[in-house]
């Protein structure tokens, strides 16, 4: 028969008070008038750290460590605690000890050591972050917000773990900011969270986002929203008050060619901008009708017409420096504007600017100069 260690999960003799591996009081010795727990029993000599203060047992031996966090790493990292737990017997403990010494992050090493003394006298470390929502208002354009985020330890022992950004708006950190931060500390930390308003997309209903704090204590998410108003569309212009792609694209379709110079210049695009939208239109902007085709085709409004290419594959030849070019034709099959731009994946091949004509589209290449290479 034997009997098991709440503490440590191991096995001894059926008649034993004690376990042999931690000193823990065994099950059911304790309720009968039982000895006192082997964390207040006495040191046979005590530990004493560098400022005089003397640990006479596992529970004076955790305070200590708790309240003179520093001192405690330097005795640790120093094998001095290693030493006096393997006096006292504590194999176990000395082992334990000189695992934790090893570990990458001093702190993190103590605070593992701290966890396997038989005492009780240190609190399991809790979590508590301020404020848990965030309510920013409204973002006016081109300011950037900060606000921060205080995470308090209203145990003991070491607390660690991570803040994430679910957003792009938002980053943590003192410069730019990072979508990720670690932290670990006994009491508290402050963590700066920044807010970009031009990364946020302006929309009729409030924006939302979640940082979510993870730690050895548990996890909590914290709220933030905010006001992104949608910048209508600037005035003169047919497009004027504009609050949607959709109402763009309305106003542009009963006046074509009011609109087209508009998309031609890029101010339906910098309008996009402003509002935190992405531009759907890839590539350089067409010209005349064919810039509004190419805003409806691009939202999926209109079908792109049918085009042919007048070469699929050309070969150019000449001598080392010499100068070359070329046009290419790309044509619509049916009545519609055409527009097309194209780019190079070769150092010695430059592509011009296309030009655009009704139905037809022209993009002139040239080599400056045939590189000395064969082939």
């Amino acid at each position: 028969m034997v009997q098991t260690c709440t503490k440590c999960s191991r096995a001894n003799p059926v008649e034993a008070v004690y376990c042999y591996f931690d000193g823990f009081v065994l099950g059911g010795h304790a309720r009968n008038g039982g000895p006192v727990a082997v964390g207040a029993q006495a040191f046979a000599n005590p530990f004493v750290f560098p400022s005089g203060r003397k640990c006479r047992s596992f529970d004076e031996l955790a305070l200590a460590c708790q309240e003179d966090w520093a001192a405690a790493c330097d005795l640790l990292h120093q094998g001095f605690l290693e030493t006096f737990l393997g006096g006292l017997g504590r194999t176990d403990l000395a082992l334990a000890a000189r695992e934790a010494a090893r570990f990458p992050d001093r702190d993190r090493g103590l605070d593992q050591l701290l966890g396997k003394l038989p005492s009780n006298v240190l609190a399991e470390p809790k979590l508590r972050v301020e404020p848990l929502e965030i309510n920013l208002g409204t973002l006016p354009p081109g300011v950037e917000r900060q606000f921060d985020l205080h995470l308090d330890n209203q145990g003991m022992r070491l607390l660690y773990g991570s803040v994430t950004c679910s957003e792009s708006w938002l980053a943590l950190g003192d410069t730019s900011g990072a979508s990720e931060k670690h932290f670990q500390f006994q009491h508290e930390v402050v963590l700066p969270v920044h807010v970009f308003r031009d990364r946020v997309r302006a929309s009729s209903k409030p924006v939302e986002g979640r940082l979510l704090v993870e730690s050895n204590a548990g996890a909590i998410t914290v709220v933030v929203r905010a006001e992104v108003p949608v910048k209508p569309f600037p005035a003169g212009s047919v497009l004027a008050g504009a609050m949607t792609p959709r109402q763009v694209a309305e106003r542009a379709r009963d006046k074509p060619k009011e609109a087209a110079s508009l998309f031609e210049k890029g101010v339906v695009a910098d309008w996009y901008k402003d509002n935190g939208w992405t531009y759907p239109v890839l590539g350089p902007s067409a010209s005349g009708l064919g810039a509004v085709q190419q805003f409806f085709e691009a939202l999926g409004l209109t079908p792109p017409p049918k085009v042919e290419i007048s070469e699929q594959a050309v070969t150019l030849q000449g001598e080392p420096g010499e100068q070359l070019s070329y046009s290419l034709e790309i044509r619509a099959q049916e009545k519609r504007p055409v527009y097309a731009h194209a780019s190079s994946d070769q150092p010695w091949l430059e592509v011009g600017r296309p030009k655009l004509n009704g139905r037809v589209a022209t993009i002139n290449f040239a080599v400056p100069s045939i590189p000395n290479r064969p082939g």
